[in-house]
């Protein structure tokens, strides 16, 4: 009786902490699709403001890029580099495919960061604020 009292007890731990691998794996599976979604999502969001701006790394000057869209919110110098931001959602006022987009996706946090080796434009990407 006590062999069987102690297979059943084995059999049963076995079966909790097989749940509990599963719930584990569920759970990394579950974080592993939500962050691919996401970066899916951050993927087409900079797509179209890099297409619906039309500033081209390497080519596009200074001074064109504030006649296209205006001055920067802000200017700061990070490691030599000149950058300047622009909220995203100000952006998207001026311009119909940004529009929509924002009606899909949150853009409110987000800014466009632009980068420049001397007078062109060297990056462009889209941030989100730290807290």
């Amino acid at each position: 009786m006590k062999l069987k009292f102690a297979l059943l007890a084995l059999t049963l731990t076995t079966a909790a902490a097989q749940a509990d691998w599963l719930k584990s794996v569920k759970d990394v599976a579950g974080g592993a699709l939500k962050d691919t979604q996401q970066s899916a999502q951050t993927a087409l969001l900079d797509s179209a403001v890099r297409k619906a701006l039309g500033l081209e790394e390497g080519k596009t000057t200074k001074a064109a890029v504030e006649e296209k869209i205006g001055a920067p919110a802000s200017k700061e110098t990070v490691e030599q580099t000149e950058v300047w931001s622009y909220d995203l959602s100000v952006l998207a006022t001026s311009y119909p495919t940004l529009v929509e987009l924002a009606k899909t996706q949150d853009i409110s946090n987000k800014t466009v960061k632009l980068s420049f080796n001397a007078d062109l434009l060297a990056k462009m990407e889209l941030a989100t604020p730290k807290a």
